[in-house]
């Protein structure tokens, strides 16, 4: 895996657990009537998922 994306994934990682998670630790604003951390961690892991897509996509075939 190319370097660039083990820091893109640690990056997300991060944005969803302790530093990450503590500057979106509260209730208000609602967004698309979530509470913001809700939607906080749902958009990480959309951004993880399409991270890992293109991930895949690039990588070459090892077998």
């Amino acid at each position: 895996m190319h370097p660039v994306m083990m820091l893109y994934f640690l990056i997300c990682t991060l944005a969803m657990i302790w530093p990450g998670a503590t500057l979106a630790n509260r209730i208000e604003p609602m967004i698309l009537g979530l509470p913001f951390y809700l939607f906080w961690y749902l958009a990480w892991l959309m951004v993880t998922f399409i991270g890992l897509v293109i991930c895949f996509r690039t990588e070459e075939d090892d077998a």
